[in-house]
Protein backbone atom coordinates (compact mmCIF):
# COMPACT_ATOMS: atom_id res chain seq x y z
CA UNK A 1 0.00 0.00 0.00
CA UNK A 2 1.20 3.42 -0.91
CA UNK A 3 2.04 5.64 1.96
CA UNK A 4 -0.22 8.39 0.21
CA UNK A 5 -3.18 5.78 -0.10
CA UNK A 6 -6.40 7.87 1.19
CA UNK A 7 -4.74 10.42 2.50
CA UNK A 8 -6.27 13.94 0.86
CA UNK A 9 -3.96 16.34 -1.23
CA UNK A 10 -5.01 19.32 -2.49
CA UNK A 11 -4.14 19.88 -6.29
CA UNK A 12 -3.87 24.14 -6.26
CA UNK A 13 -2.33 24.24 -9.98
CA UNK A 14 -4.67 24.97 -13.35
CA UNK A 15 -5.64 21.89 -14.15
CA UNK A 16 -8.79 19.35 -15.65
CA UNK A 17 -10.21 16.40 -13.85
CA UNK A 18 -7.79 13.63 -14.52
CA UNK A 19 -4.68 16.33 -15.43
CA UNK A 20 -1.52 15.26 -15.04
CA UNK A 21 -0.64 16.09 -10.76
CA UNK A 22 -4.10 14.90 -10.00
CA UNK A 23 -3.64 11.70 -12.21
CA UNK A 24 -0.22 10.91 -10.80
CA UNK A 25 -1.73 11.41 -7.00
CA UNK A 26 -4.05 9.28 -7.64
CA UNK A 27 -2.26 6.59 -9.00
CA UNK A 28 -0.11 6.54 -6.00
CA UNK A 29 -3.98 6.21 -3.96
CA UNK A 30 -4.66 9.97 -2.48
CA UNK A 31 -7.82 11.46 -2.70
CA UNK A 32 -7.19 14.47 -5.02
CA UNK A 33 -9.23 17.41 -3.86
CA UNK A 34 -9.19 20.27 -5.50
CA UNK A 35 -8.55 23.99 -4.63
CA UNK A 36 -8.02 25.90 -8.12
CA UNK A 37 -6.60 28.84 -7.64
CA UNK A 38 -5.90 29.70 -11.08
CA UNK A 39 -7.09 29.70 -14.42
CA UNK A 40 -5.85 30.02 -17.88
CA UNK A 41 -7.14 32.66 -20.45
CA UNK A 42 -5.59 33.36 -23.85
CA UNK A 43 -3.68 36.76 -24.42
CA UNK A 44 -5.50 40.15 -23.45
CA UNK A 45 -3.97 40.91 -27.45
CA UNK A 46 -3.55 38.44 -28.72
CA UNK A 47 -1.68 40.50 -31.81
CA UNK A 48 1.94 40.78 -30.10
CA UNK A 49 1.88 36.71 -29.52
CA UNK A 50 0.91 36.35 -33.25
CA UNK A 51 3.24 38.63 -34.76
CA UNK A 52 6.42 37.27 -32.97
CA UNK A 53 4.97 33.65 -33.41
CA UNK A 54 5.35 35.03 -37.57
CA UNK A 55 8.73 36.21 -37.19
CA UNK A 56 10.67 33.16 -35.86
CA UNK A 57 13.06 33.27 -37.89
CA UNK A 58 14.15 36.39 -36.77
CA UNK A 59 15.18 34.55 -33.18
CA UNK A 60 17.77 33.06 -32.33
CA UNK A 61 16.64 31.13 -29.03
CA UNK A 62 13.24 30.62 -27.60
CA UNK A 63 13.29 30.45 -24.50
CA UNK A 64 9.90 28.36 -22.46
CA UNK A 65 9.69 28.43 -18.74
CA UNK A 66 6.20 26.32 -18.16
CA UNK A 67 3.87 23.98 -19.48
CA UNK A 68 1.36 26.63 -20.52
CA UNK A 69 3.28 27.92 -22.25
CA UNK A 70 4.50 25.04 -24.37
CA UNK A 71 0.58 24.45 -25.34
CA UNK A 72 0.36 28.03 -26.41
CA UNK A 73 2.90 27.40 -28.91
CA UNK A 74 1.74 23.91 -30.07
CA UNK A 75 -1.31 25.44 -30.34
CA UNK A 76 -0.20 27.86 -33.18
CA UNK A 77 2.72 26.68 -34.55
CA UNK A 78 3.10 23.24 -35.82
CA UNK A 79 6.87 22.83 -35.22
CA UNK A 80 9.50 25.91 -34.73
CA UNK A 81 11.95 26.69 -37.57
CA UNK A 82 15.59 24.77 -37.91
CA UNK A 83 17.68 27.85 -37.32
CA UNK A 84 15.79 28.48 -33.92
CA UNK A 85 17.21 26.88 -30.89
CA UNK A 86 15.15 25.99 -27.60
CA UNK A 87 15.73 26.15 -23.87
CA UNK A 88 13.50 25.32 -21.61
CA UNK A 89 13.41 26.16 -17.82
CA UNK A 90 13.28 22.55 -16.43
CA UNK A 91 13.13 18.82 -17.19
CA UNK A 92 9.18 19.15 -16.88
CA UNK A 93 8.99 22.48 -19.39
CA UNK A 94 11.61 20.13 -21.96
CA UNK A 95 9.59 17.21 -21.46
CA UNK A 96 6.64 18.82 -22.39
CA UNK A 97 8.46 20.37 -25.61
CA UNK A 98 9.64 16.75 -26.42
CA UNK A 99 6.72 15.54 -26.34
CA UNK A 100 5.41 17.62 -28.55
CA UNK A 101 7.97 17.15 -31.61
CA UNK A 102 10.09 20.53 -30.22
CA UNK A 103 14.03 19.72 -29.93
CA UNK A 104 15.43 21.23 -26.65
CA UNK A 105 19.02 22.18 -27.07
CA UNK A 106 19.16 23.54 -23.08
CA UNK A 107 18.12 23.06 -19.77
CA UNK A 108 18.13 25.66 -16.91
CA UNK A 109 20.78 24.10 -13.69
CA UNK A 110 18.64 24.20 -11.26
CA UNK A 111 14.72 25.34 -10.34
CA UNK A 112 13.07 28.74 -11.87
CA UNK A 113 14.63 31.50 -14.34
CA UNK A 114 18.06 31.99 -12.35
CA UNK A 115 18.93 28.55 -13.47
CA UNK A 116 18.22 28.68 -16.81
CA UNK A 117 19.97 31.91 -17.06
CA UNK A 118 22.80 30.12 -15.14
CA UNK A 119 22.89 27.89 -18.19
CA UNK A 120 23.12 30.97 -21.04
CA UNK A 121 26.05 32.19 -18.72
CA UNK A 122 27.60 29.27 -18.46
CA UNK A 123 27.51 28.45 -22.10
CA UNK A 124 28.69 32.19 -22.68
CA UNK A 125 26.52 32.67 -26.18
CA UNK A 126 23.93 34.99 -24.58
CA UNK A 127 26.05 37.93 -26.23
CA UNK A 128 24.07 39.41 -29.05
CA UNK A 129 21.71 36.61 -29.28
CA UNK A 130 17.95 37.96 -30.05
CA UNK A 131 15.40 35.66 -27.28
CA UNK A 132 12.15 35.22 -27.54
CA UNK A 133 9.90 34.62 -24.24
CA UNK A 134 6.85 34.02 -24.29
CA UNK A 135 5.05 33.86 -20.63
CA UNK A 136 2.21 34.71 -18.66
CA UNK A 137 1.32 38.64 -17.48
CA UNK A 138 1.96 37.29 -13.96
CA UNK A 139 5.13 36.33 -14.73
CA UNK A 140 8.62 37.61 -12.94
CA UNK A 141 11.09 39.76 -15.15
CA UNK A 142 13.95 37.82 -13.43
CA UNK A 143 14.52 36.02 -17.06
CA UNK A 144 14.42 38.78 -19.20
CA UNK A 145 16.72 40.76 -16.89
CA UNK A 146 19.38 37.93 -16.67
CA UNK A 147 19.15 37.52 -20.49
CA UNK A 148 19.54 41.28 -21.14
CA UNK A 149 22.59 41.43 -18.57
CA UNK A 150 24.11 38.95 -20.43
CA UNK A 151 24.13 41.17 -23.39
CA UNK A 152 20.83 39.53 -25.37
CA UNK A 153 17.99 41.36 -26.58
CA UNK A 154 15.02 39.70 -25.33
CA UNK A 155 11.27 40.26 -26.37
CA UNK A 156 8.65 39.20 -24.17
CA UNK A 157 5.60 38.51 -24.92
CA UNK A 158 2.31 37.70 -23.24
CA UNK A 159 1.32 33.93 -24.68
CA UNK A 160 -1.54 33.26 -21.64
CA UNK A 161 -3.22 34.96 -18.18
CA UNK A 162 -3.70 33.86 -15.42
CA UNK A 163 -6.41 34.49 -13.34
CA UNK A 164 -7.72 34.10 -9.88
CA UNK A 165 -10.95 32.22 -9.26
CA UNK A 166 -12.66 32.47 -6.52
CA UNK A 167 -13.08 29.41 -3.72
CA UNK A 168 -15.35 29.37 -0.66
CA UNK A 169 -13.60 29.74 2.29
CA UNK A 170 -15.53 27.73 4.97
CA UNK A 171 -15.45 24.41 2.93
CA UNK A 172 -11.92 24.60 2.91
CA UNK A 173 -11.77 25.90 6.40
CA UNK A 174 -14.20 22.37 6.90
CA UNK A 175 -11.92 20.11 4.80
CA UNK A 176 -8.97 21.13 6.65
CA UNK A 177 -10.70 20.55 10.41
CA UNK A 178 -12.50 17.45 9.24
CA UNK A 179 -8.73 15.93 7.91
CA UNK A 180 -10.57 15.64 4.74
CA UNK A 181 -7.51 17.71 3.53
CA UNK A 182 -4.19 16.91 4.79
CA UNK A 183 -1.24 17.81 2.39
CA UNK A 184 -1.26 21.06 -0.11
CA UNK A 185 0.96 20.92 -3.11
CA UNK A 186 1.81 24.39 -4.68
CA UNK A 187 3.47 23.64 -8.22
CA UNK A 188 3.99 27.70 -9.22
CA UNK A 189 4.39 30.88 -7.09
CA UNK A 190 1.34 32.13 -9.35
CA UNK A 191 -1.25 29.33 -7.22
CA UNK A 192 0.27 30.31 -4.07
CA UNK A 193 -0.85 34.24 -4.66
CA UNK A 194 -4.00 33.32 -6.35
CA UNK A 195 -4.78 31.18 -3.45
CA UNK A 196 -3.98 34.39 -0.76
CA UNK A 197 -6.04 36.26 -3.02
CA UNK A 198 -9.38 34.65 -3.29
CA UNK A 199 -8.92 33.59 0.85
CA UNK A 200 -7.37 35.99 2.45
CA UNK A 201 -3.84 36.12 3.32
CA UNK A 202 -4.58 35.27 6.88
CA UNK A 203 -7.14 32.59 5.92
CA UNK A 204 -4.71 30.90 3.97
CA UNK A 205 -2.18 31.37 6.78
CA UNK A 206 -3.99 29.74 9.38
CA UNK A 207 -5.23 26.45 6.85
CA UNK A 208 -1.87 26.24 5.51
CA UNK A 209 -0.50 26.08 9.36
CA UNK A 210 -2.76 22.06 9.55
CA UNK A 211 -1.27 20.37 6.55
CA UNK A 212 1.62 19.43 5.01
CA UNK A 213 3.02 21.71 2.12
CA UNK A 214 4.83 20.39 -0.52
CA UNK A 215 6.37 22.77 -3.41
CA UNK A 216 7.65 21.84 -7.04
CA UNK A 217 11.20 23.86 -6.41
CA UNK A 218 13.06 26.59 -4.57
CA UNK A 219 11.69 29.12 -6.44
CA UNK A 220 8.06 28.25 -5.19
CA UNK A 221 9.38 27.55 -1.62
CA UNK A 222 10.43 30.51 -1.39
CA UNK A 223 7.54 31.97 -2.41
CA UNK A 224 5.96 29.92 0.58
CA UNK A 225 8.72 30.96 2.91
CA UNK A 226 8.15 34.64 1.90
CA UNK A 227 4.43 34.19 2.78
CA UNK A 228 5.47 32.87 6.68
CA UNK A 229 4.87 29.09 5.60
CA UNK A 230 8.10 27.47 4.37
CA UNK A 231 7.07 23.69 2.49
CA UNK A 232 7.72 21.05 4.63
CA UNK A 233 9.34 18.68 1.63
CA UNK A 234 10.64 20.36 -2.12
CA UNK A 235 10.46 18.15 -5.16
CA UNK A 236 13.03 16.83 -6.65
CA UNK A 237 13.95 17.06 -9.16
CA UNK A 238 11.18 20.16 -9.80
CA UNK A 239 8.64 17.89 -12.05
CA UNK A 240 5.22 16.52 -11.22
CA UNK A 241 6.45 13.08 -10.47
CA UNK A 242 8.95 14.96 -7.76
CA UNK A 243 6.33 16.67 -6.26
CA UNK A 244 4.28 13.55 -5.95
CA UNK A 245 6.87 12.23 -3.76
CA UNK A 246 7.32 15.39 -1.83
CA UNK A 247 3.97 15.35 -1.26
CA UNK A 248 4.38 11.91 0.70
CA UNK A 249 7.83 13.23 2.37
CA UNK A 250 6.07 16.08 3.42
CA UNK A 251 3.01 14.04 5.19
CA UNK A 252 5.58 11.65 6.97
CA UNK A 253 7.56 14.55 8.54
CA UNK A 254 4.43 17.10 9.29
CA UNK A 255 3.81 16.94 12.77
CA UNK A 256 -0.08 16.44 13.08
CA UNK A 257 -1.11 18.10 16.65
CA UNK A 258 -4.50 15.84 16.30
CA UNK A 259 -2.40 12.30 16.20
CA UNK A 260 0.44 13.20 18.63
CA UNK A 261 -2.79 13.11 21.33
CA UNK A 262 -2.95 16.96 20.80
CA UNK A 263 -5.26 19.27 19.66
CA UNK A 264 -4.60 22.30 17.81
CA UNK A 265 -6.96 25.30 18.14
CA UNK A 266 -9.70 25.78 15.68
CA UNK A 267 -9.35 27.64 12.86
CA UNK A 268 -10.54 31.58 13.42
CA UNK A 269 -14.06 31.37 11.80
CA UNK A 270 -14.62 27.47 12.34
CA UNK A 271 -17.40 25.81 14.57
Amino acid sequence: MSALTGRGVVVTRAEPEGGALGARLEARGARVVRWTTIALAPPADPAPFESALARLEEFDWLVVTSGHAVAALVERVVAPPASLALAAVGPATAAALEAAGWKVRRIGEGDGAEGLVAAFRAAGDAAGARILYPASARARETLEDGLAALGATVERVEAYRTLAVALDAATCRTEVESGAVEAVTFASPSALEGLAETLGRGELAQLLARVAVASIGPTTSAALAAFGRAPDAEAEPSTLDGLVEATRVALALFPFPNRAGAHAPALAGGS
